[in-house]
């Protein structure tokens, strides 16, 4: 049950996020599956990593570099689809804003959600 409520929470407010931030429906969606599914990545390696610091450390490298793989795959989105239409931020908060959703979401899948047992 708490696995659904995280995943309807994650999707309900990532719409929203990249419905007012991206100029076109596409470009929005686009945008919430790339985050969905760095989301995924991120949590599903935040809930296998060690325990304490240092797993938390892991987590939030993993939150860093996929918030600049958004970062980098929404720039070849744009080029692709709708590069005149520009109004992007900075590549820089870009990055840094979807690094920071990554990361406090996969800590809190790392704190509220089930763990499958580590074999150590």
């Amino acid at each position: 049950m708490r696995t659904t409520i995280f995943w309807i929470a994650q999707s309900i407010l990532l719409a929203g996020f990249q419905y007012l931030y991206h100029p076109s429906l596409s470009l929005a969606f686009i945008g919430l599956l790339l985050m969905l599914g760095l989301v995924l990545l991120s949590t599903w390696s935040a809930r296998r990593s060690a325990r304490g610091a240092r797993g938390i450390v892991i987590g939030l490298i993993v939150a860093g570099v996929s918030g600049f793989m958004f970062s980098k795959a929404m720039d070849v989105v744009y080029s692709l689809l709708s590069a005149p239409e520009g109004l992007r931020f900075t590549v820089t908060f870009e990055s840094l804003f979807a690094a920071l959703w990554i990361g406090v979401s996969s800590l809190v899948a790392r704190a509220w959600l089930p763990r499958t047992q580590i074999q150590e």
